[in-house]
């Protein structure tokens, strides 16, 4: 079950090495999206943005 998404900060360096920071929650997939292109259009270049499910195992749920 998705409770909700994280818009997530990513940079992979040259090295390989990825970092990433988790910036807002939403729960609304469209809102989360629209923040992200917001944030990518205002960032450094070598920086991206995504929404990551928030997903819980069924089995959790029970």
């Amino acid at each position: 079950m998705i409770a909700g998404y994280i818009l997530v900060m990513v940079t992979i360096l040259s090295t390989g090495e990825v970092t990433g920071t988790a910036l807002d929650y939403f729960n609304d997939p469209h809102e989360c999206w629209q923040e992200g292109v917001w944030e990518e259009e205002s960032a450094e270049p070598g920086v991206g943005f995504v929404c990551i499910e928030d997903y819980i195992p069924m089995e959790q749920l029970r």
